[in-house]
């Protein structure tokens, strides 16, 4: 096939053709096209005339056949009018109002800080490592904002029947018709309902602040261009800073383990805060990096590293990293190995990683939900035991009314205005006994539950037998006591998952941790060529 020169991209045949070949070898077409129409323009569509002996340019307005140029179309008439050519129209319209509907949903994530995510090129050492700003490298697990808090958490209270059935009540005693009571009978218990919930709500969120807070100011070291290492907040870290990560140290962002203070440039990591397992993972550094002589080397070193767009995988990872030299550029790929997820623990050694990606566009930012309200089961309960008693209060107030007007009504013949005026009479009697009977459902048992569960709190984290213990949400830790069955895959999931070294067999000798200097005393006379020393004093030969 001969090579085709780039053409803008033509809409599907549907009907007469109205364009026409230009001689700059480009088509300036309508969306109307038919099959057979397509396939002339196909003809059209290469540069090249296709010859025994190969491709040739084809000449200006010059036709497949080779015989006379081909006339416009814009000097035809132009066809009828046709459903075909109106339905092309009608598409080419959709497809019109989709791309605007697109760029103005672009417009929109741009103003809103939101961005599509992209690949990026990050060059090593540089005084602006990448051509633009990515997202802060913030923690935030936070649920509401100074200004979300009060809407969210009434929207959150009112969605339950059980608030909404005494919001109604209450706002019912604003009309003089329907009192028949104090109004604050009716707004005061719910209202210290709503400040109770909405204290627990403001606390638990206050706390998820804090956490987020010591996070986002833990302190780095960076490795700057010119080889000297300055301390920067993790909050601050920007893609292309080179980190110095340190042994039991919370990797803040995602990176690129460039260098590692063993020689072999192996280190391990724990993932148990990202996938769960507790098992340590390898990662290997960069080689060309780790060949450098010296991490002074690495500041001074020139390049670039191309990453791929973010995304929730945490077990894939494709990239290229180029160093330059006096002898040229030497590039090399990047694999999961290379990598160190935001989120994990340094286990031993210590690192010098290069940022790839921060805050939202990290694996573990992309892999969390944002916070949800949970509903405990109980108050799923106490929500439905509502419903089916207002049903019932809503069922008797009926009974209470209808039979009463069905009476009347069936004793004389009332008037079409005496009749209007009996069935008001009857809905406003409805509503009286229906706030008559509201007391049947209980607004105290809901200010019961929400005290019981902030006792529960405070009783579970100061526990003696349970250091360390930390509720992270109020509203339902009365679920530990319903658990019938506890599903788990391993023990490591429900214990410590710690090793205690309790006794070593050897074949000639019995250790403990006793006698581990003994173990170490016979370990040197066996590095020392002594092969024939006898075991230790006091280690046993027995089982």
């Amino acid at each position: 096939v001969s090579p085709r020169a780039p053409f803008p991209p033509r809409p599907a045949p549907t009907a007469a053709c109205t364009g026409c070949w230009s001689g700059s070898g480009n088509f300036t077409c309508t969306p109307s096209l038919t099959r057979e129409s397509q396939a002339k323009m196909d003809e059209f569509s290469s540069p090249y005339i296709q010859f025994e002996g190969g491709a040739k340019p084809r000449p200006a307005g010059l036709s497949s056949g080779g015989t006379a140029p081909r006339v416009s179309a814009s000097a035809q008439p132009p066809p009828p009018p046709s459903a075909t050519h109106a339905r092309g129209s009608r598409e080419s319209l959709a497809d019109g109002g989709a791309r605007r509907r697109g760029a103005f949903a672009r417009a929109c994530r741009w103003c809103c800080g939101k961005r599509e995510p992209e690949a990026r090129h990050i060059r090593l050492n540089a005084t602006r490592p990448t051509p633009r700003r990515y997202a802060r490298n913030l923690v935030v697990n936070t649920k509401y904002s100074f200004f979300s808090f009060v809407p969210k958490v009434l929207y959150e209270q009112f969605s339950q029947f059980f608030n909404l059935y005494f919001l109604v009540v209450a706002l019912s005693q604003l009309f003089p018709p329907l009192q028949i009571g104090l109004l604050f009978t009716y707004i005061a218990p719910l209202a210290f309902v709503l400040a109770v919930t909405m204290c627990k709500e403001g606390f638990d969120d206050y706390k998820r602040y804090r956490t987020d807070r010591e996070i986002n100011t833990e302190l780095y070291t960076r490795l700057t261009p010119g080889g000297g290492d300055v301390t920067v907040a993790a909050q601050d870290i920007s893609v292309g800073h080179v980190l110095r990560v340190r042994a039991n140290q919370r990797v803040p962002a995602d990176l690129l383990l460039l260098r590692t203070k063993e020689s072999s440039g192996i280190l391990f990591l724990r993932t148990d805060q990202l996938d769960g397992e507790t098992d340590w993972k390898l990662r290997l550094a960069v080689p060309s990096c780790q060949k450098l002589s010296s991490d002074e080397a690495l500041a001074e070193a020139s390049g670039g590293v191309y990453a791929p767009e973010p995304t929730a995988d945490i077990y894939a990872f494709e990239g290229d990293l180029t160093l330059s030299d006096s002898e040229g550029d030497a590039t090399e790929p990047l694999s999961l190995d290379n990598t160190l997820w935001a989120g994990t623990v340094l286990a031993s050694g210590e690192a010098l990683a290069l940022v790839l990606y921060t805050g939202t566009d990290t694996r573990g930012a992309m892999n969390s939900a944002p916070p949800r309200s949970k509903v405990a089961s109980v108050d799923l309960q106490v929500n439905l035991l509502a419903k089916v008693l207002f049903g019932l209060t809503a069922s008797t107030a009926l009974a209470m009314v209808a039979v009463p007007f069905i009476q009347r009504a069936a004793s004389s013949r009332l008037a079409s205005a005496e009749m209007s005026q009996q069935l008001l009479q009857a809905l406003l009697d409805f509503c009286r006994f229906l706030l008559l009977f509201s007391s049947i459902i209980p607004i105290s048992l809901r200010v019961a539950l929400d005290m019981a569960k902030l006792v529960y709190k405070l009783q579970m984290t100061s526990d003696a037998r349970m250091p360390g213990l930390q509720v992270r949400s109020s509203t339902l830790p009365e679920e530990l006591g319903g658990i019938d069955f506890l599903l788990t895959d391993k023990t490591g999931t429900l214990t410590r998952n710690e090793m205690l070294f309790r006794k070593l067999h050897l074949g000639f000798a019995f250790l403990s941790p006793q006698t581990l200097g003994e173990a170490q005393a016979a370990v040197a006379h066996a590095a020392a060529g002594e092969d024939d020393a006898p075991p230790p004093a006091g280690a046993s030969s027995d089982l």
